[in-house]
């Protein structure tokens, strides 16, 4: 069952509690027990010293011959030698002999001191091997950290490690083999090893100093041969040792009373649980649970625990009546955002059906040889038609970045082309304006980059729009560089100045707030929702990037636009200035062409026909699905045009069919054609294997990207 915050406080309080406890008892135990094993660690000691007495004592003769080669050869043999063990080194040593002295006894026909150099070095090799392991076998037996045999030398005050027992990877002893080192050391730092030596007897002190392995306890005896003492045997116990063993029973004594403790508070927890916590518990995780799942079971369960007669069952009860009506404000609110989803959609889809005829056709009606009052009245139409649906376009987006359900979609894209066209699209809203605009796109610009270009478009867009509006005479410029990030990455930036009225300092911020226009009396001429900006600095965030503005007011602005963009293509337009415009791609022509339109309007369908048309296509225009199907069955083409929301038998429906029945449309393009423009429909005709997006109403460059998009090569002139 998970731990509520009180469970915690609880538990922590009791643990707080043990620590101390235990703590306190481990030193007082720890400094008790300090001075019992100081005492048996110097008896120790002192006992492997004499234990490595006696056994030099049993052999002293072969032990002095021992030391004395040493003595002599020191700078010869210190370094240490190859060999695991005794066994190899006595193996080695009798090879040897052999081959020097064939049918030769060892110290019978030949002592150790007739022997060439090298064979006494392989034997007292063999020797050393052989005391190490004693003195390492008292080490062991004695569970001691240090045994060795230690040589001073009264005439330069040097220590000579001669036998080295130490078992370390300490790189200054490597291992058992180690012949040896010197150490320099005044007999005044050490005076106990020193009279030890001197004197050559035993003393029952024992020397305690700080070496290399930190504070030691140290034991001399001297090793006396012939009445004269060779050398010390030395036993060491470091502190750390000693520690060890002290908090090892100090450890264990605490860890008794710790588990006693434990116990006993936790038999107070489970007392305590069972009467009051356990139920906290249980109505904590039902309120953690509702908060993560929004589980509607968690009244019943509540409800059907027994909390019992007291404030936490009146807590209990409390809070399932919170649940529930928390409950039904979440339904309420779920009711909303899908009343407010659908009505969007329904919204979106109703109105571009009739503008769908309405820009479609007065785009079609400024491409005949018209009157100049007629055209006038085409051109009003056509404008007030984009206004209309730009004002569309807004709602539709604000109410996506509202619900989160903005969704950014990258691609590569023509960094100048898509400019270009933007500003030029813009460029129409000053022609009857003493207005000049003007481009600059830097050379060193990547010719291609990967962002969602269509939101690009729409920030710079906006901008230009904003700045168009509110700019009545001078100029409008925008100027487009790059910043490296690194290799791969760029930061692009926008720069939008106008002559405009200008923005007051304290109106800096107005100008994002959603469905406001700052000194709306002086612009009340201006048209728009008040969201245009608000949308751009939205869609801005969500692509990482960031807008500020500069503006003097009466003067003008200037608007600073960065976005990320991944580099797709690094090659830049090198020395050529010019800017590539979709103006200057060759008009399309596809006469032989074979497209189906499918749509239960009929002004759509002729809309459609009429566009189609403009570039040598006749299409084939059916009212259903049902045709569809039965026009492919007579006739093969080569993209489909297919409305989505349709009577009986819908677009996904249709297209899903005509695959089934004809297995060469598999990968066939099945282009959705509808008003229904929100992302979910996008996304969903996307994923049900429409092969693309054509938004009513349609525009001729829409139309024209679909059909180079899509269309075979071959058919294109």
């Amino acid at each position: 069952m998970k731990k509520t915050k009180l469970v915690n406080k609880f538990a922590l309080l009791i643990s707080v509690f043990v620590v101390f406890t235990v703590t306190l008892s481990a030193i007082v135990t720890y400094f008790s027990q300090m001075k019992l094993n100081k005492n048996a660690c110097v008896n120790k000691i002192m006992g492997v010293g004499d234990y490595l007495e006696g056994l030099i004592a049993e052999d002293p003769g072969d032990f002095k011959e021992y030391i004395d080669f040493y003595k002599e050869h020191y700078e010869d043999i210190r370094i240490p030698k190859d060999f695991t063990d005794s066994m190899d080194a006595k193996i080695a040593f009798y090879a040897a002999f052999s081959k020097e002295y064939p049918g030769a006894t060892f110290k019978t026909d030949v002592l150790p001191s007739e022997m060439s150099l090298e064979l006494q070095t392989l034997y007292y090799t063999f020797v050393h091997e052989y005391w190490i392991l004693t003195f390492e076998q008292a080490r062991e037996s004695f569970d001691l950290p240090y045994t060795y045999f230690l040589l001073p030398d009264d005439s330069d005050n040097t220590t000579m490690y001669m036998i080295d027992g130490e078992r370390t990877e300490d790189p200054d002893h490597p291992g058992f083999l180690y012949m040896g080192d010197t150490y320099y050391e005044e007999p005044s730092e050490h005076p106990l090893m020193w009279n030890t030596y001197h004197n050559g007897k035993k003393y029952d002190d024992v020397y305690e100093w700080d070496n290399d392995w930190g504070n030691t306890y140290s034991y001399y005896t001297p090793v006396v041969l012939n009445g004269v003492c060779e050398g010390l045997v030395v036993t060491e116990i470091d502190v750390k040792y000693v520690n060890g063993k002290i908090i090892k029973s100090t450890l264990l004594l605490s860890l008794q009373l710790g588990l006693l403790l434990i116990a006993a508070t936790g038999i107070l927890l489970i007392i305590v649980n069972k009467k009051h916590i356990s139920r906290i518990n249980h109505l904590s995780e039902q309120v953690n649970e509702f908060s993560a799942n929004k589980g509607y079971e968690t009244i019943e369960a509540i409800n059907a625990y027994p909390y019992g007669n007291d404030e936490i069952s009146a807590l209990a009860g409390n809070t399932a009546a919170m649940i529930k009506q928390l409950q039904s404000h979440e339904r309420k609110i779920a009711k909303d955002a899908q009343f407010k989803s659908d009505f969007l959609a329904n919204m979106s889809h109703e109105i571009r059906t009739p503008m769908n005829a309405v820009v479609g056709l007065s785009e079609l009606l400024l491409k005949e040889d018209l009157s100049e009052k007629s055209r006038e009245y085409s051109e009003q139409i056509y404008e007030s038609a984009n206004s209309m649906l730009s004002v569309i376009n807004d709602i539709l987006d604000f109410s996506k970045i509202e619900a989160g359900t903005m969704v950014i979609t990258p691609a590569d894209y023509d960094v100048r082309k898509s400019i270009n066209m933007v500003v030029s699209n813009q460029a129409m809203g000053i022609a009857d304006k003493p207005v000049k605009m003007g481009l600059n796109i830097s050379l060193d610009i990547p010719n291609r980059l990967y962002g969602d270009v269509a939101r690009i478009k729409q920030i710079l867009g906006n901008v230009i729009s904003n700045a168009v509006k509110f700019t009545k005479e001078g100029s409008i410029s925008v100027d487009v560089k790059s910043r490296p990030i690194d290799e791969k990455n760029i930061t692009l930036v926008i720069r939008v100045s106008d002559t405009g009225i200008g923005i007051k300092k304290e109106d800096y911020e107005k100008i994002f707030e959603s469905f406001s226009q700052i000194d709306s009396k002086r612009n009340r001429e201006v048209e728009g929702t008040g969201l245009g900006l608000a949308i751009t600095q939205q869609l801005i965030g969500l692509m990482n990037g960031t807008i500020e503005v500069e503006s003097e007011y009466g003067v003008g602005s200037t608007f600073i636009i960065t976005l990320p963009q991944k580099i797709s293509d690094s090659q830049t337009a090198g020395e050529d200035p010019k800017v590539i415009t979709a103006s200057g791609e060759k008009p399309l022509k596809a006469p032989g062409a074979r497209v189906l339109v499918v749509d239960d309007n009929s002004v759509n369908l002729y809309v459609a026909k009429n566009l189609l048309e403009m570039y040598g296509i006749k299409p084939v225009c059916v009212p259903s699905g049902d045709l569809a199907i039965k026009a492919v069955d007579k006739k093969e083409f080569d993209l489909i045009l297919m409305d989505y929301m349709m009577p009986k038998m819908d677009g996904i429906e249709a297209m899903k069919a005509i695959r089934e029945q004809h297995p060469e449309y598999k990968d066939r393009p099945v282009i959705a054609f509808t008003a229904n423009a929100v992302e979910e429909a996008r996304e969903k005709l996307l994923s049900e294997g429409m092969n693309d997006f054509l938004p009513k109403p349609v525009k001729v460059e829409d139309v024209e990207a679909i059909l180079r998009k899509w269309l075979p090569d071959e058919l294109i002139e």
